[in-house]
Parts: C-alpha cells; sequence; structure tokens
C-alpha cells in the first residue's frame, strides 16, 4: 500500500503518520512493521524516528494481521460513571485486571466491556483491548475512561499524548516528603535485577510525576498527584524513588519493611493500618477530558474507597499531625538506590547508667527559631569575612616589606588616605 505524505502531516514521525492513515492498527502494530523492515521511503527502508515531509510516498509492503481474538465476553459487574455514544468513565474496583497478559486470561476488565457493550468499542489497541485508552494496575482502583469507537479512541490518546487529558490520584505515602509539592522527574525501565518490577533507571524512559502534600499524620502523607506520563507503576516507582513508598505496596517496599521507620509509640498504629490495606494505598479519584465529539470539557471525582477512607479515619484519630518544618543547617539526607528507611540506632554504653529519675535526666535543649538561626548565620558570615579581610592585609603587609616599603608608609588597596590641604 502506498501513502502519500499531505502538507498537514509534514514533519510528524513515520509511526505517527502510518496510525492516522492506515485502518485498524495501533501504533504498536505499526512499530513492528517498521522493525522488520516492512515500511520504505523513496526505495530505502524507513528507520523508527524517520519524519515524513510532504509529497513524500511511504510504502507498507505488508498489511498487519490481527490476531484472532480469545476474549470471551464475562459478565463482570461495572461501575459506570458516565456513558454516551464515544465514551464511558468508569469506576474499576480493585482486584481487577484491566485486559489479558502475563498468564491472566479470565476475570479481566476488557471481557466485562465486551459483554455490556458488546461490539461498541474501539478496535484500534487489538481484539483483547476493546476500548482500552489507558490502564490501571490491579490492585489500584479509580477512574477509567473507555472509547466507543475509533475516532474517540484517537482523539483520546492524542489527549494523553498533548497532556490535555489529566489524571489525578490519591496516595497515603510513608514519611514526610521534603517538599510539600514539586515534581518527580526520573525515567522508567524494567528493574534489571527482577523483569517483573520497573524501576528508575538511566536509559528507562521519561517520567513525570507531580505531586502535593495534603494531609499529614504522624509517620504518613497523604499526597495528591498528576501524572505527565504514564509509565507502568508510575507513581509506585516514583514514590519508593524518593523515599517515601506507597503504604501497603506488596511490590515496592511499602509493607513490613516501613515498620522499622516508625517510632516505637505509633508502631501498633501502624501494623493496624497494614491491616486495613489490602494493598497500596492508590487510588484515581479525579480525571479531566475533552468530549471526542462535543469538544467540551468534562470532570468526574469519585470518593475514597472504604479500605482507604477507613486508614485515614484512623490516622486523623490516632495521629494527626502538622505540616513538618525542616532544619535548614542540617539539610536533608539522600536515598541511595537500595533506600534505606531507617538510620542505624546509636550503641549505648552499658558502662553508664541510664537515667532513672527526672533530676537525673540532661536538661532539655530548647530549639532556636529560624530568626535566631539567620542571625547567628549572619554573624558567622561576618565574622568570617573578616578574618579573611585581616589574613589578606597581613599578607599584603609582608609583601610590601619584602619590596622595602616601611610599615607606616604601606597604603591598603582600596583605601586612600587623606590628602594635605596645604599640598594642593
Amino acid at each position: 500500500m502506498n501513502y502519500i505524505v499531505e502538507e498537514k502531516h509534514s514533519g510528524e514521525r513515520i509511526d505517527k503518520f502510518l496510525v492516522g492513515v492506515m485502518e485498524n492498527v495501533s501504533r504498536t502494530d505499526v512499530q513492528k512493521l517498521i522493525a522488520a523492515g516492512e515500511v520504505k521511503v523513496g526505495g530505502v527502508v524507513s528507520p523508527k524516528n524517520f519524519r515524513v515531509e510532504t509529497g513524500m510516498v511511504v510504502v507498507v509492503d505488508k498489511i498487519p494481521e490481527k490476531e484472532a481474538s480469545t476474549l470471551e465476553p464475562e459478565n463482570i459487574p461495572l461501575d459506570i460513571v458516565y456513558e454516551d455514544d464515544d465514551i464511558v468513565v468508569l469506576n474499576k474496583p480493585r482486584n481487577l485486571v484491566v485486559h489479558p497478559g502475563n498468564g491472566v486470561q479470565n476475570g479481566t476488565l476488557a471481557a466485562g466491556l465486551l459483554y455490556h457493550f458488546k461490539e461498541n468499542l474501539s478496535a484500534v489497541n487489538g481484539p483483547l483491548r476493546p476500548g482500552i485508552v489507558h490502564r490501571l494496575d490491579k490492585d489500584t482502583p479509580g477512574l477509567m475512561v473507555v472509547a466507543k469507537n475509533d475516532a474517540a479512541h484517537r482523539h483520546l490518546a492524542h489527549q494523553l499524548e498533548t497532556r490535555t487529558l489529566h489524571r489525578t490520584y490519591n496516595a497515603l505515602v510513608w514519611g514526610h516528603p521534603r517538599d510539600l509539592e514539586g515534581t518527580i522527574d526520573a525515567p522508567i525501565g524494567r528493574n534489571p535485577k527482577n523483569r517483573l518490577k520497573m524501576a528508575v533507571v538511566s536509559d528507562g524512559k521519561p517520567s513525570r510525576t507531580h505531586f502535593v502534600a495534603k494531609k499529614f499524620f504522624a509517620f504518613a502523607t497523604l499526597l495528591e498527584l498528576q501524572l505527565e506520563s504514564g509509565r507502568t507503576h508510575q507513581i509506585r516507582v516514583h514514590s519508593r524513588y524518593m523515599g517515601h513508598p506507597v503504604v501497603g505496596d506488596p511490590l515496592y517496599d511499602g509493607r513490613d519493611g516501613c515498620l522499622n521507620r516508625v517510632t516505637p509509640l505509633m508502631k501498633d498504629i501502624a501494623a493496624k493500618v497494614l491491616e486495613i490495606a489490602p494493598a497500596q494505598l492508590l487510588q484515581a479519584v479525579k480525571i479531566e477530558l475533552i468530549h471526542p465529539t462535543t469538544g467540551k470539557k468534562m470532570k468526574f471525582k469519585v470518593p475514597l474507597e472504604k479500605p482507604f477512607e477507613q486508614v485515614l479515619k484512623l490516622l486523623k484519630k490516632e495521629c494527626p499531625a502538622d505540616a513538618p518544618v525542616f532544619d535548614e543547617d542540617e539539610g536533608f539526607r539522600d536515598f541511595d538506590p537500595e533506600m534505606r528507611y531507617f538510620e542505624e540506632e546509636e550503641e549505648i554504653d552499658d558502662g553508664e547508667p541510664l537515667a532513672l529519675f527526672p533530676e537525673e535526666v540532661a536538661p532539655y535543649k530548647e530549639r532556636k527559631t529560624r530568626a535566631q538561626r539567620f542571625a547567628e548565620r549572619a554573624a558567622n558570615a561576618a565574622n568570617r569575612k573578616a578574618k579573611a579581610a585581616e589574613r589578606k592585609r597581613i599578607k599584603q603587609e609582608k609583601a610590601a616589606r619584602k619590596r622595602g616599603i616601611a610599615p607606616e608608609d604601606f597604603v591598603q588597596p582600596g583605601y586612600e588616605p587623606t590628602i594635605d590641604p596645604d599640598l594642593l
């Protein structure tokens, strides 16, 4: 098949161009054709990053054959938030896989969609992913949008690519992040030590997650997050990378190992939290999109699931906390790749008895205010500057003596002596 590049497609990557002009193919299908050498421009096999220009003729030697669908419809209940002729917005429950893969063939959201909507689903992503525009992890509940036709699917996919489709998540993480809001910009790829997990790796795909701290507790923080990219396990990987795994996450060190970072008085409450949390306390709570047909902005929001809400009520009752104030003088410890969650405790010298009575306890050291610390730093800086100037003056005087200048005739650089008026 030959495809002529029109002016509106000039400058596009060849895979994106072919997805737009070919029917019933996904970008994955096109990329496989390019890798197999089935796509040519000017009689030459096209590289994957080639950009087309107006008037070029792109030749596709082989049209990809769609795999036969082995997906059988299943009567799986769906929590539908909104539906029209183009899209469906639903609230995916926890413990539901989105589409077949990794040994899971039955009991998927895709099978449930096929049962409820039959042929009224887009086929852009193939027969095993009918209508699926984006996905959520098995144990991550929340809002998803499904396309009921190919045009709506491509429109929504374009919104994802141009970041006009916003997905907002809530996550409870261990500890308190250094910043009350910020962006985690770290590439994500397969973990080289465990191919079933993802990790921050130097050669991974660009990944950005924006977060804002909403509520604080003694040993945890409720974050609101938005994805700028959509990598597998992105929020869970980025949370662990910055040293604050999602509470309850069994894959990225968010369960019993994190109890070591909780103070003894709060350890029972933290253990109770893990009992309530079935897995990671992460949920897609809000989604904003532009309707593919009407062009109107639409917003959808769902409440937190019961285990998540139950944990927050427990923490609010037992261990609420204000926003932390970090000491600028001490700075912050960067987490190493192994993500150590606690510092080594100091060893107690057995030869020195512990205090038994209040009068034997060392006096409480009052913490200085921010203004006091600032004043001390300014005074120390001025003192250092004065000492440096004095050392410089002594050094210059020694150099002057070596040149034969008497001490009384030495003029310090930058200093202009008073001129005798009689000499004028």
